[in-house]
Order: structure tokens, then C-alpha cells, then sequence
């Protein structure tokens, strides 16, 4: 039996938790919030993000962070990624030689574009760095319905090892040291499915999402051959995987955040009223950035960066990619 810690009990990171004590490991999580903690220590549930999932007695959690890295080697952080930065500065004091870091969300940063195994890298940086990304919702993943993601590390063998630390019959891990396209597919397939939510509920037609959906995948390959990610892992869980689950369905916050401005014709009021955690909100002025910088063309991610952020309409924003000039078909 392995000991696994779990840095943020979000609905995310208690599934999480919930796979790797179903996978036969003891689980440490941590939060600040000690309703929570309670909440999972002496209920057995996790009363505010999961109340209808019961915890094993395998599962324990703590309000000191500290405590993570005395109870485990292998430790996923399952914050979102805007908040990754400042949680790896919180953990750094406590990061051991042996530490195996697990990143699990799914984004770029805002402010720099950078990729999160390269905050990792300026941060904590003789720690092996590993990432958790695929297609599947936590809710499902709690209540064993069937998932499959990837799970990459450059380090050789060490992939292989967290599939096997937390691999299920209902949780099934692929493993590769492409760390680039685990991380370039989980991040911009959020913005691509903010666009085709966009396309949903502005009744633009389910042939145009499939264009969309389609081309949006060819921007993902683009940007994560530029930085050395390999097609072959995007054309698997992290890439084509994950954007076929996101941008299609509306269990997707990205996907329902597009569809109501789909529907409105606009962004600012969607965006003003929007209350929940969207990454690719975010995402989409971080991969902007980042694919300017590496001279990579991405007409879809700079649309919805324009409808975002600029203000444009759906009209205007269809308009400019209809009229792009005609190419080859390819990526």
C-alpha cells in the first residue's frame, strides 16, 4: 500500500482521492478549510463539494500542508491552474528529494503563458514533475463511471508507476513522457470548447461544431509540435480525448459558459454574470500569447480571445473565419 497526498479537496481532488484509495493506496488531502477537513475526517463525506459520495476510512485529511509531504512521495495538487504558482511557492520548504508532483489541472497561466510543468521548473526545480490530464468529469469519476486519461512524465518509468499506483478497472491511466501535448491538449481544448459551446447556442448547426471541433484540434497539434509535444499523444485521451468530451457536452463548463453567450450574442453579460471556475476563460489570453510568441497560427483560440475580450459579436467573429483564405486540408 502506497501513501498518496491530494493538495486541494475540490470536487476534482477528492475524486482523485476517491481513485487512488480504490487503486489500494492510504490518502492524506489537504484544504484550508476545516469544515472540510472535518467534514472528511469524522463524516467520511465531503459535505461541501461531493455530499452524496461516501469516503473510505482509507482516506484522512489535514489543515497543515506540511503533513503532506511527511505522509507521501506521490503528491497530486489538484488546484486550478491560476492558482498553481502560488501553491508551489506554499510547498516548496516541504518538497522532498523523492517527491513525485502530480499536476492535475488543466490550463496555462494567464500572465506569463506558461505551461504549468515550466512554473514547476522555475519553482521546485530538481522535483520530478508529473501530469494528470483526459477527458472525464469528476462527478463521474467518483461514482466509478468508466474513465480513461493520460498521465505523462518526462522522467523515464515514472508514468508507468503512477498508472499503476492509481489505475482501476474504472480509472484506466495511459502512460508517455510527452509532457508538452498532455499539458498544450488538456489547456486548449478549453478554449476550443467555449467556441463550439458559442456554435451551440447560437444555432450555428452540428456541421459547423464538427468543422470547429475539427480545426480546433489541428491549433492544439500546431502549438504543442512548436514547444516539442509529439501528435501522436494528442491524437490520444489528453488531446482528441478530452476535446471530444468537452466540446460536446453540456456537463462541461467550458461547453455551457459558450452556449450562453452562444445564445446572447455576446460575451460581456455572460462573463460579468459567470460565478463558476471557467479555464478556458483564462486559457484563451495565455495560449494567445503563447502561440504569438512561436509565430503559430491559431484563428479559432484568437476569435474567442476577440469575443472575450474585445468585445466582438458572433456575427462578426463567423464572418472573419468564413472569409479566412482557403487552405489544405491538414494540420
Amino acid at each position: 500500500m502506497t501513501s498518496i497526498g491530494i493538495i486541494g479537496t475540490g470536487i476534482f481532488g477528492t475524486a482523485l482521492a476517491l481513485t487512488a484509495a480504490r487503486a489500494g493506496n492510504k490518502v492524506l488531502c489537504w484544504d484550508r478549510n476545516t469544515e472540510i477537513t472535518d467534514s472528511i475526517n469524522h463524516k467520511h463525506i465531503n459535505k461541501t463539494y461531493l455530499p452524496l459520495v461516501p469516503l473510505p476510512d482509507s482516506i484522512q485529511a489535514t489543515t497543515e500542508i506540511k503533513d503532506i509531504f511527511n505522509f507521501a512521495d506521490v503528491v497530486l495538487l489538484v488546484v486550478s491552474a491560476q492558482a498553481t504558482r502560488t501553491v508551489l511557492q506554499s510547498i516548496k520548504p516541504f518538497v522532498k528529494e523523492n517527491t513525485i508532483i502530480v499536476l492535475c489541472a488543466k490550463g496555462i497561466e494567464m500572465e506569463s503563458g506558461k505551461m504549468l510543468s515550466e512554473i514547476a521548473a522555475e519553482i521546485i526545480p530538481d522535483t520530478t514533475i508529473a501530469i494528470l490530464s483526459g477527458p472525464g468529469f469528476a462527478v463521474d469519476i467518483a461514482n466509478c463511471k468508466l474513465a480513461s486519461v493520460t498521465i505523462a512524465c518526462a522522467k523515464e518509468g515514472v508514468a508507468s508507476k503512477l498508472t499503476q499506483l492509481l489505475g482501476t478497472k474504472y480509472f484506466r491511466p495511459y502512460s508517455t513522457q510527452d509532457i508538452i501535448s498532455a499539458q498544450i491538449g488538456g489547456s486548449v481544448k478549453n478554449v476550443i470548447a467555449i467556441a463550439s459551446g458559442i456554435v451551440e447556442g447560437a444555432q450555428l448547426g452540428d456541421g459547423a461544431r464538427a468543422a470547429l471541433i475539427t480545426r480546433g484540434l489541428a491549433e492544439m497539434v500546431r502549438l504543442s509540435q512548436a514547444l516539442g509535444g509529439n501528435t501522436t499523444t494528442m491524437m490520444g485521451m489528453c488531446g482528441l480525448g478530452d476535446l471530444v468530451l468537452t466540446a460536446n457536452c453540456p456537463q462541461s463548463r467550458n461547453f455551457s459558459f459558450g452556449y450562453e453567450i452562444g445564445i446572447s450574442g455576446s460575451a460581456q453579460k455572460v462573463l460579468q454574470e459567470n460565478t463558476r471556475t471557467v479555464e478556458g476563460i483564462y486559457t484563451t489570453k495565455a495560449v494567445l500569447k503563447r502561440s504569438q510568441e512561436l509565430n503559430v497560427e491559431m484563428p479559432i483560440c484568437a476569435i474567442v480571445n476577440r469575443i472575450l475580450f474585445e468585445g466582438i459579436s458572433i456575427k462578426t467573429a463567423l464572418e472573419e473565419l468564413m472569409s479566412r483564405p482557403y487552405k489544405e486540408e491538414g494540420f
